[in-house]
C-alpha cells in the first residue's frame, strides 16, 4: 500500500516531461563538453547533439499540454496541443538523421503550420494553468488566449500567402505586444490577487 502513491507520482506526464528535459540536459551538456574537448565536430556527433536538444525542447514545449492532461482539463486542446507537439519533434527528428522531405514547398508549409499549432496551443495552455479568483482577471486570461489565437491565425495565412498585406503590419504587431504583455501579466494578476 506505502509504494502506491510513488508509484502514481512516477506515472505523472509532468514528472515524466520534466526527467525528460533534464535527462536530456545533461545529456547535452556531456555530449557538447565531450565533443568540445576530443571530438571533432563529426556529421554523427552533431547529430547527437541536435537529438538531446530536440528533446529538451519537446520536452519544454509539451510541459503546459501535459500539466493539463494530469489534471483532465481541456481536453481537446490538449490532446491538439500534445498531437501537434509530437507531430513536430518526429519531423525535426527525421530531418535531422538525414531525412530528406519531399514534396517541396506545400510540405515545408504544412511543418511550419504543424509547429505554429503546436507553439499556440501549449501557449493558450500555459495562460489557463492560472486559476483567476476575480472577473477582471479571468477577462484578462481569456482576451489573451483570444490574441494568441488571432496571431497564429495571421501568421498561418501569412506561411501559405507567402505575404502579409502591408496594412495588416501594425495591427500584427500590436497583437505580438498585447500578447507578451497578457502572457506577463496574468500570472502577475493570479499572484498578487491571492495574497490580498
Amino acid at each position: 500500500m506505502r509504494n502506491q502513491p510513488r508509484r502514481t507520482r512516477l506515472r505523472r506526464p509532468t514528472r515524466l516531461a520534466l526527467g525528460a528535459l533534464g535527462l536530456s540536459l545533461v545529456g547535452s551538456a556531456m555530449i557538447g563538453i565531450t565533443i568540445i574537448l576530443v571530438g571533432d565536430f563529426e556529421e554523427t556527433e552533431m547529430r547527437v547533439l541536435a537529438t538531446t536538444a530536440t528533446l529538451s525542447g519537446f520536452s519544454i514545449l509539451s510541459l503546459p499540454s501535459l500539466f493539463h492532461l494530469e489534471r483532465a482539463r481541456y481536453k481537446y486542446l490538449v490532446r491538439m496541443g500534445i498531437s501537434a507537439s509530437l507531430a513536430l519533434f518526429a519531423v525535426v527528428l527525421f530531418v535531422i538523421w538525414g531525412g530528406s522531405l519531399m514534396g517541396g514547398e506545400p510540405v515545408l508549409k504544412t511543418l511550419a503550420s504543424v509547429a505554429i499549432v503546436a507553439f499556440a496551443t501549449n501557449h493558450i495552455l500555459l495562460i489557463l494553468i492560472a486559476a483567476p479568483t476575480r472577473i477582471l482577471i479571468s477577462l484578462c486570461q481569456w482576451s489573451t488566449t483570444l490574441i494568441i489565437t488571432m496571431v497564429s491565425v495571421v501568421i498561418l495565412v501569412a506561411v501559405w500567402t507567402e505575404e502579409m498585406p502591408e496594412t495588416m503590419v501594425r495591427p500584427f504587431s500590436s497583437l505580438i505586444v498585447l500578447d507578451a504583455l497578457g502572457t506577463i501579466t496574468v500570472p502577475i494578476m493570479v499572484r498578487i490577487s491571492r495574497s490580498s
